[in-house]
């Protein structure tokens, strides 16, 4: 994938619409594309942060817990930031790649780095991002456990 369309899929972000300039170039620097195969693991469960969160440049990703697929990502979207807000700081899900290709855009933060006032706004916007996807897996658990 060549870098104008890179940086074409972070604009459309929903997530990073709010970042400025200086943010997104920022994130540019700080992230690699890796094109990965059907099948193959993003993140496992129960792993501790390895400091990095991604986007889903093209492709499908699965979302599994304790084995069991709960959902999926599409591209645009965001993924791997819950662990940044965890206390014990692990992975909350493992998500594999469910498509016959993916390509992510792997960004590279440490919990100090992304705590720096100049990515507040990166920041801000992960957090709301990890509380929306906490609300809705509650409030899916719950209607389930209704049925």
């Amino acid at each position: 994938m060549e870098y104008k369309d890179i940086k074409r899929c972070m604009i459309e972000c929903p997530d990073l619409a709010s970042l400025d300039e200086p943010v997104v170039a920022a994130l540019l620097w700080r992230s690699e594309a890796q094109t990965l195969e059907e099948g193959e693991i993003i993140y496992a469960e129960g792993t501790t942060l390895d400091d990095t969160f991604c986007l889903l440049l093209s492709g499908d990703l699965v979302v599994e817990k304790a084995s069991e697929i709960i959902g999926g990502i599409r591209e645009r979207e965001m993924f791997g930031e819950m662990a940044y807000f965890t206390n014990n700081k692990a992975r909350t899900a493992t998500l594999r790649v469910g498509s016959p290709q993916a390509v992510v855009l792997k960004f590279q933060f440490t919990p100090g780095e992304l705590a720096d006032p100049r990515f507040s706004e990166l920041r801000r916007s992960l957090a709301l991002q990890t509380w929306e996807k906490f609300v809705s897996a509650s409030q899916c658990q719950v209607s389930c456990e209704m049925w």
